[in-house]
Parts: structure tokens; sequence; C-alpha cells
């Protein structure tokens, strides 16, 4: 009997390679995921939650400070869960919409879509995206400190729960990857200019 071989697999070159150089987040693409808008807004909830236990249970000013160390502390564990990926090697990966989720829950919404629509709307000229999380961040800080009825110390903690992946990644070395997606391929820069 013959043995016929199976065709070739045919993919979708504009969805499968990607240029290893190109390390800036595309808006439109990461929009187009819903794993980044459940993480949007389970990050917006809980963030809200937590300011909201923490308001009904410091009564006093003497336990506020107590309570907010914690809620920052949990929050500050949930962007290390979120960012560090393990597929066969260490890598770090810049949740975006979740950061994003958690300054909606403690900077307010006005603070919070002014700096997500901002720094999205930076990200063509932005080359990585940890410097989308820097601009983010320093959006969120500078926002919060200037305007009127904002609470500049949740601000300062949005900012630097936005800020922890960047720090991260400079202090060991490693970059952000914009994006996990397991069906890219790498391919290289010369084969990309063709």
């Amino acid at each position: 009997a013959r043995v016929t071989p199976k065709p070739a697999r045919k993919y979708n070159q504009a969805k499968v390679e990607r240029d290893p150089y190109d390390q800036a987040a595309k808006p439109m693409v990461e929009a187009a995921k819903p794993r980044n808008w459940i993480d949007f807004f389970r990050a917006g909830i809980g963030a809200f939650t937590l300011l909201y236990v923490m308001e009904q249970k410091a009564g006093d000013f003497e336990t506020a400070p107590k309570f907010l160390f914690w809620a920052g502390g949990a929050m500050f564990v949930a962007v290390l869960l979120q960012m560090i990926r393990y597929q066969k090697k260490l890598s770090f990966y810049a949740p975006t919409f979740f950061l994003q989720g958690l300054t909606f829950g403690l900077a307010g919404g006005v603070i919070g879509m002014i700096a997500m629509v901002g720094s999205w709307a930076l990200s063509p000229i932005l080359p990585t995206a940890g410097a989308l999380l820097f601009v983010q961040g320093a959006v969120t800080l500078c926002l919060s400190l200037l305007v009127s009825g904002a609470d500049p110390v949740l601000g300062m903690v949005a900012a630097g729960l936005v800020w922890t992946p960047v720090l991260i990644s400079v202090l060991l070395g490693k970059r952000l990857a914009a994006s996990f997606d397991k069906k890219l391929k790498i391919m290289a820069r010369d084969t990309a200019a063709e």
C-alpha cells in the first residue's frame, strides 16, 4: 500500500509571525482578547471591594493605615502573581489591563479612564510594554495629586502598583513581554523585511 504524506498545515502568516525586535504593546490586538477584559474587571472590582472593606473596618484614623498597608500588600501579591510566568523558563509579563483595573478601583473612574486612554494613545510611540506602564503610573500619580477630591495616598499606591513590574524587570534585567500568545512564531528580522 502506498503511503501519502499529509498536506502541510496552512497558517495565517499575519497572525503567527512577529518581529522579535518589536516589543511594543498593540492596543487593538490586546483589546480584542477577552481574558484581558476579565483581568481588568477582576482587578477593578477586587480593588474597590478591598477599599470598601477597609472603609467599613477603619472606623477611627489610627487603624486606617494598618488596613491600607494590608490591602496594598494583598494587591502587590496579586500583581506579582499576574506578572510572573513560567513556561519552560522564567518570564515577566506586563499585566497592563489588570493594572488599569487596579487604577480604576483605587484612584477612581475619572483618573483611571484618563490614565488608561492616555497611555494607550501614546502606545504607538512607546517602545515597550514597560514604557507604557511607566507612563500610566506617572499619569495616575500626577492626576491624583492635582485633581481636587482625589485621594493622593490611594493615587500613590496605584502608581506604585503600576510601576512594580517595571521596577522588578529593571532590577532583574529581564524585559517585560507585552503579550503571551503561545501561537506566535518568532521570525528573523531579515525575513520580516522581505
